[in-house]
């Protein structure tokens, strides 16, 4: 607790630009959220992609323990990771977004093309990279509830770049159809497009 409050402490002499280390109480759980969130990135690095939408199994050790280095070594690799997950997100969302197709669903609509450029405006890898920052009000197929901050955005990013390969697979016609007559007004709901269309089958079966 002590290394993890003075981690907190230059935390927030950076966030005040070195004029103080006093924040407000609310502010201080803010940072303190932070450093624990890019500690636990660090920590579970190596679980990376290992429970994934491809449905692998987890790593049986993490690739850092903290048993073995300090807080802060653990919290500035954390920060390295974080930084490069936001721009693989970004890189990743950059790739989706030429042959991006809602189906007409403006919840989808929304959630990918408003929200998540704004998040990506906004998202600070420093004072608050736990922070989602949008809702993300479509539902993906995988639970990614447990997930916050970049590591909720990249994983709703990995499922939507999954989705959208599949359904690229069928007619957009066919796939409007099928929709349609799932719910006449789904464009206005907030289902998975992914698992009506494919309702027999998982996620992972569809290649």
């Amino acid at each position: 607790m002590e290394e993890l409050v003075h981690l907190v402490g230059k935390l927030a002499e950076r966030y005040t630009a070195f004029e103080s280390t006093s924040v407000t109480y609310e502010k201080a759980e803010l940072l303190m959220g932070a450093v624990l969130y890019c500690i636990h990135e660090a920590e579970m690095e190596g679980f990376e992609g290992k429970d994934s939408v491809e449905g692998k199994e987890r790593q049986q050790a993490p690739l850092v323990s903290l048993d073995r280095i300090s807080l802060q070594k653990a919290y500035e690799m954390g920060v390295v990771y974080v930084k490069e997950k936001a721009k693989r997100a970004l890189k990743l969302y950059n790739e989706i977004l030429p042959d991006f197709d809602c189906y007409e669903n403006r919840c989808l609509h929304h959630t990918f093309v408003k929200e998540l450029p704004e998040f990506f405006k906004r998202y600070d890898v420093y004072f608050e990279p736990q922070d989602t920052i949008v809702t993300l009000d479509y539902p993906v197929f995988f639970d990614i509830s447990g997930y916050t901050g970049i590591d909720k955005i990249y994983m709703f990013l990995v499922c939507i770049d999954r989705e959208q390969r599949a359904l690229r697979r069928i007619p957009r016609e066919n796939v409007i159809h099928i929709l349609s007559a799932h719910n006449r007004n789904y464009r206005d709901g907030v289902e998975n497009i992914h698992g009506i269309v494919f309702a027999e089958k998982e996620p992972w079966d569809v290649r």
